[in-house]
């Protein structure tokens, strides 16, 4: 998966980043965890693991963190 080699600021940019990635959502399974006391998305595609958690308030989405490298989505890395 591409990830994001800096950071994306900003409805726009963020919204474009999501739109490029598109492809990425076909064939994804999507469970959900408690990874670092949030609540995340596991998201399994091609035998690859991938975490998202999402931080936001009443004002809106503050962060969203993908986790890719497979050495620390290890832990939710069990069977689908």
């Amino acid at each position: 998966m591409g990830v994001a080699r800096r950071l994306l600021a900003g409805v726009v940019c963020v919204a474009k980043y999501l739109n490029a990635i598109t492809w990425f959502w076909d064939g994804v399974d999507v469970q959900w965890a408690n990874t670092n006391g949030q609540t995340s998305a596991v998201l399994r595609r091609d035998g690859n693991v991938y975490v998202l958690t999402v931080s936001a308030s009443t004002d809106g989405i503050n962060h969203v963190l993908w986790m890719t490298n497979p050495a620390k989505t290890a832990a939710v890395s069990g069977p689908a």
